[in-house]
């Protein structure tokens, strides 16, 4: 059976900082520059506007076990007026690990929510995204 669903979250080509300029709160617009620069440095890909907002590295193919199969970026963020979403590979204790030193954050499966920039170490952010980019391409859950 061949799924009709087509993933509303592509690649574009709108400027990151397109994205960034909309963002109402001059605050969280300083972070996301502050972001295209720290995911740039530990993934080693540049940045590629998915969707309306979200800012990814990397991309990868998936197949679910419906037969449904697409490609979305490998990690990245996102900005909204309340968090900052980083999008990451978190799948390993090793990964889970740098949660316990990253700062003030709550996470998801394969999501790290902040207010602000300011209540993270950006060192252990870098230290962790180059981790899981690492570790997501070596073999990471999501790969086909």
């Amino acid at each position: 059976m061949t799924s009709k669903y087509t993933l509303k979250t592509q690649p574009t080509d709108k400027d990151p900082m397109q994205v960034i300029a909309a963002i109402p709160d001059e605050k969280k617009q300083a972070d996301a520059k502050a972001l295209l620069n720290i995911f740039e440095k530990a993934v080693g890909e540049p940045p590629v506007v998915w969707g309306e907002k979200f800012i990814g590295y990397g991309s990868y193919k998936y197949r679910c076990a419906s037969g449904y199969s697409a490609e979305i970026y490998a990690t990245g963020f996102s900005v909204t007026n309340r968090k900052i979403t980083l999008h990451l590979y978190l799948d390993e204790p090793e990964l889970q690990s740098y949660l316990k030193r990253l700062g003030k954050t709550t996470s998801g499966k394969s999501c790290v929510y902040i207010n602000k920039l300011a209540d993270i170490d950006t060192a252990v952010l870098t230290e962790m995204l180059a981790r899981a980019y690492q570790r997501f391409l070596s073999g990471g859950r999501f790969t086909s």
